[in-house]
Parts: C-alpha cells; structure tokens; sequence
C-alpha cells in the first residue's frame, strides 16, 4: 500500500514537472529569433543584410516594415522586438520618450538629403526651387506629422521665400515618402520634395535636383537601437554590430544611402 501510494506520488510529480516544463518552453523566446521592427524606406538595404546576416549566423530576422511611427506604435503597443530601425532621428527621439528603447545603444547608419524629385526626362524643366512655384506645377510633400522631412520641406520653401508660391501649388501630402514617390511615378504630381536615395529604387522612373547646401534646413539620420523590450540581448547586440559594420553600410551605400557624415557635408552643412 505505501508502495502504491509512493509511486503515485511520484507519478503526480513528474506530471507537474512535466506541465512546468511545457510551460517554461512555451514562454521562453526563441533563442535563435530576432524580432525587428523596420523603417519601410529601409527595406531594400535591410532585406539583403538579413539576408546575408541570417547565412552566415544562423539566426532568423523576422522584420516588420512600416512608417517609423506606425512601427513604432505596433511595437510599444504590443511590448515586443528586439531591434527598432528609425527611419529619421526625430522617430529615436519619440522611441526614447516613450522609454521604449536603450538610448545607450542607439547607432547611426545612414543618411539622407532632402532633394527635389521630378519624372525621368524632367518634362517640366524644373531645376530649381523657383520652378516649383511656376503656375500649374503639381507639387507634393509629405506630411509634417509624420514625417521629418514633411517638416523640412515648407522650412525649405520659407527659407527661399516661396512658401505662398509653392504653397498654392501643393496638390498633395502623403503620410510616407515613399507614398509620394508612388504619387510621382505615377504622373499625379510633376514635382515632389524626397529623400535623395529613392532615385536608386525607381532609376527608370525619377530623376532628383539636389539644392544648394544653404537652401536645407536639415537631414535625415537613419538609426537604429536595442528595444526596452529585447528577449535576446546578446543576439540582438550582434545584429546592430553588423548592420553598423562596414559590411553592413556598404550594402546601405548600394542602395544609394550616405553612410559617412563627412560625405554629407558637401550637401548640408
């Protein structure tokens, strides 16, 4: 009878022992998994260094694209990821805000100019800021709140003291660059105010005017950082070490970005 009652004992142990087991696993991360949250500006650059990344390592880059703020809300909304790349500082800067990255480890990886973009061929010969306040010019820009480079471009145009000229020609204002890239290939607007390396994602289709360096009033500053909500540290570290790497912003560089600051002071100083 003790015997029974002994390896009945036994029994209900192992089966909560196993239940615990079962439990621990299914809670714990993947010890081989990073979880991204992406700039969709990022993606052609960041696609193949995940690539190259997951073959040499073994480690599998799940990323999720979007604007930087609509990452940025998924990813504090749902307290996970492992890597957040923002698309221009001023989306580090909220992330940080909201405490939801280690600003110790924000990186810098590329760098972007405001530029002029028309349709390839240029058929409306615009060269200039000046030609976007020609009458029946379509211009497009993106919206201030939420993108930088919404803000730049009014700054841009006040700047030049064309603000009411180009203005009263503005047709439209996307949510996302690349929303207005697509509104410029597409032939709804003649002139758009971009990031200079989207040239190198549509080089049949666009063609950009860079201004004068006097005529910015600022740069984007693509960054990248280790989440407040990071389930695999170490890994994670890893991966930033190696989109940060030469390996890593040579790819960026490919796909037309600036990786080197002293590059971007002939453009922005």
């Amino acid at each position: 009878m003790f015997l029974k009652r002994y390896m009945a004992l036994i029994l209900v142990f192992l089966m909560l022992l196993t239940s615990v087991i079962g439990f621990s696993a299914s809670c714990s991360p993947s010890t081989n998994t990073l979880n991204v949250f992406a700039a969709a500006g990022a993606k052609p650059a960041l696609d193949e260094i995940a690539q190259k990344y997951e073959e040499l390592h073994g480690t599998i880059i799940e990323i999720t694209y979007g604007g930087g703020g609509e990452v940025l809300n998924q990813m504090v909304l749902s307290e996970s990821g492992d890597v957040y790349i923002a698309p221009e500082q001023s989306f580090m800067v909220t992330a940080a805000s909201k405490n939801a990255v280690d600003t110790l480890t924000i990186e810098s990886i590329a760098y972007m100019i405001p530029v002029i973009a028309v349709q390839k061929g240029n058929p409306h010969d615009i060269v200039s800021l000046a030609d976007l306040a020609r009458p029946g010019i379509r211009v497009g820009i993106t919206r201030a709140e939420t993108t930088l480079l919404g803000k730049y471009a009014p700054e841009i145009f006040s700047k030049a003291g064309l603000a009411e000229d180009i203005g009263n020609n503005i047709v439209t204002e996307s949510v996302r660059p690349d929303s207005l890239l697509t509104a410029l290939v597409m032939g709804q607007v003649d002139a758009g105010i971009i990031w200079h390396f989207y040239q190198f994602q549509v080089p049949d289709d666009i063609e950009v005017i860079f201004l004068q360096p006097e005529q910015l009033t600022g740069i984007g500053e693509m960054q990248i950082a280790l989440t407040s909500y990071c389930q695999n540290g170490g890994l994670a570290r890893e991966f930033i070490y190696f989109v940060t790497s030469a390996e890593g912003k040579e790819i960026f560089e490919k796909y037309g970005y600036f990786t080197d600051a002293g590059e971007v002071s002939q453009y922005w100083q």
